[in-house]
């Protein structure tokens, strides 16, 4: 008999709907790979919403259990059209 081991991570990708303008208030960021997910700001789902520039981490966690962190920059541009 003969038992494996799945150890696995999940293939963790996050994007973002854009960046904080003077005209874009907020932006969504999206998740995916797991079917766990915890971000550092907060929110336990696959999507967050932020409203302010800056790092925004996520852990995402497998089915085996396997975890992965990553992070994406959210830019702000409030030049003056």
């Amino acid at each position: 008999s003969t038992v494996t081991q799945d150890t696995i991570p999940p293939a963790l990708t996050i994007t973002s709907s854009g960046s904080l303008t003077c005209s874009v208030s907020r932006v969504t960021l999206s998740a995916t790979g797991g079917t766990k997910y915890a971000w550092t700001a907060g929110g336990i789902s696959a999507t967050k919403t932020v409203v302010r520039s800056g790092t925004y981490a996520v852990t995402v966690t497998a089915t085996n259990g396997c975890r992965v962190i990553d992070s994406i920059y959210v830019a702000e541009d409030k030049t003056a059209p």
